[in-house]
């Protein structure tokens, strides 16, 4: 005795479905194969916490694609794009090569060429220094007086950053403590600010800074005796 399908209607439904797919394939085989360039955004992953990226990254790179003409014409470069994976990646100047596996096309699109084909990147260790801070002083003080001195208290601030870049830094400034028209000590509580895009403030993030004002000093030169 034969047994008839239970449910015909999901058969139907997959029949149909695989018909639908052969048809859209042999539409696309039908079509012209065409190449189309466009620039693709470049993005980097699993950079190692204990390193940064110092040099300029490429905003975009430039792919040539190629794909059915109907899929390269609707193609949107927010659905492209490059991705570099940094894992297990040590500090100094590396490169790095941009292969077709390292870029996000959509179904039925392929890569045939990427350019810049290489990336050149440095990688700096990242590490905690203490530096003094600087304050920094904006305008002049009432005629006939001067900034004798400053100091900014606590005077050292913790900051991480890239090695190198901490090595040439040396020193914070603090916000300008306007001294414009005054004759005395000025006081203010005022914020760090790096430098550096790369260089974080860890603490203290603000400090007391005292700009001490006084009398101008007059230099007497002696003439020189002939």
């Amino acid at each position: 005795m034969r047994v008839l399908p239970r449910y015909p209607g999901t058969l139907l439904l997959a029949l149909a479905l695989a018909s639908l797919v052969w048809y859209v394939n042999a539409l696309d085989r039908r079509e012209r194969i065409s190449e189309r360039q466009l620039d693709a955004s470049l993005t980097l992953v699993n950079v190692p916490a204990n390193l940064a990226v110092t040099t300029d990254v490429p905003r975009s790179l430039t792919l040539r694609l190629r794909g059915p003409l109907n899929r390269l014409r609707a193609l949107d470069p927010a659905s492209t794009g490059v991705v570099i994976d940094l894992r297990g990646v040590s500090e100094g100047d590396r490169e790095f090569a941009v292969e077709a596996r390292d870029v996000i096309v959509p179904a039925g699109v392929s890569v045939v060429a990427v350019s810049p084909s290489q990336i050149a990147l440095r990688l700096e260790a990242l590490v905690q220094r203490r530096l003094p801070v600087r304050i920094k002083v904006s305008g002049e003080p009432a005629s006939g007086f001067e900034v004798h001195a400053s100091r900014a208290e606590p005077d050292l601030v913790e900051v991480i950053g890239p090695r190198q870049q901490l090595e040439r830094l040396g020193a914070l400034s603090t916000e300008p403590v306007a001294v414009d028209g005054l004759e005395g000590a000025v006081e203010a509580v005022v914020a760090i600010r790096s430098p550096l895009p790369l260089v974080r403030i860890i603490q203290p993030l603000t400090v007391r800074a005292v700009v001490e004002i006084g009398e101008r000093k007059i230099v007497i030169r002696r003439g020189t005796r002939h």
